[in-house]
């Protein structure tokens, strides 16, 4: 058989808006999403059977629950492929943590399994099956800085923001997402569009990205999680406090994420978040073109097996 073993990167957004309630239900948003080096693993293997998914963390569903699932599903009868595959996702990025695992896991496979498979999928065709399989899932088929608008599904590149040390802290419990947006409708949302708007519009029309305290920070689940989750809270201060130039909130958290300029604030923030008992990663971004260099070179490089 067949086989490529594909990394599946986590995502930050640098700054998340939300502008009200779509006709749909759903919310619009703007968003500024950022690819950073911290990955699973997808092991991909093409068979002759049935779709299986298998994944070793408790927390991550099984069938229809499951994006990779969905995804294998979704592509096999868009392309009316017969052939099945075996997944086996390696969990590293915490799972519904605000940081895309699940969405992410979904799109790449979809990559891996276009290979795998023989079927031409073109970018539009990437696109649409990612829009059905969920808001993130696009995003991560494009990758680098991108600008995320309607549901955060409609994806756009933007000049490369770039942070060659970020530190990541989670504290180990999950925040619903369908709970943040209701309390924004409870409170009636404000957008902000004019930030967002401003700051990327004169980003593009002069070719380089705002500086990172233009965008971070800018995020309208803070206040909420902050007044909910009086942790959280403290951890976004204690990453401040730790020398962090920016800091902020990943999609609705409960993820935190500070940018540092030099090893020592960052070592700083590490052990203060090591001694609250919470999650921590040190990364960096990953721009577009690194993205598609790592994932073009794990595509092109099938293992066979007897």
């Amino acid at each position: 058989m067949i086989r490529v073993r594909v990394p599946s990167f986590a995502k930050i957004n640098w700054m998340l808006e939300v502008l009200g309630t779509r006709p749909d239900g759903y919310h619009e948003v703007r968003t500024v999403l950022q690819t950073i080096d911290l990955t699973d693993v997808l092991d991909v293997e093409r068979t002759e059977g049935e779709i299986e998914v298998f994944c070793a963390h408790p927390e991550v569903p099984e069938g229809e629950a499951n994006l990779v699932f969905r995804a294998a599903h979704l592509l096999r009868r868009a392309k009316g492929v017969k052939a099945g595959a075996r997944i086996r996702i390696e969990k590293r990025i915490p799972v519904a943590a605000g940081l895309g695992g699940g969405s992410s896991n979904a799109a790449i496979a979809l990559l891996a399994l276009a290979r795998l498979w023989g079927v031409a999928l073109e970018v539009g065709e990437q696109l649409e099956l990612g829009c059905a399989l969920g808001s993130d899932v696009p995003f991560f088929l494009l990758g680098g800085t991108a600008l995320g608008i309607g549901r955060g599904d409609e994806v756009y590149p933007l000049p490369e923001v770039r942070a060659d040390l970020l530190v990541l802290a989670n504290p180990g419990f999950l925040i619903p997402t369908a709970w943040a947006y209701r309390q924004l409708t409870k409170r009636g949302i404000v957008g902000n569009i004019s930030v967002c708007s401003r700051v990327w519009h004169r980003a593009v029309r002069e070719g380089e990205p705002p500086s990172l305290s233009e965008i971070v920070g800018r995020n309208v689940f803070e206040e909420i999680v902050r007044e909910r989750y009086p942790e959280l809270a403290r951890g976004l201060d204690r990453m401040r406090e730790s020398g962090a130039v920016a800091v902020g909130l990943s999609g609705s958290g409960p993820t935190i994420f500070g940018v540092f300029e030099s090893e020592d604030p960052a070592i700083r923030a590490e052990v203060a978040f090591a001694t609250l008992g919470w999650w921590r990663a040190r990364t960096r971004t990953v721009s577009r073109r690194q993205y598609w260099e790592r994932l073009s070179a794990a595509l092109s490089n099938e293992a066979s097996r007897p």
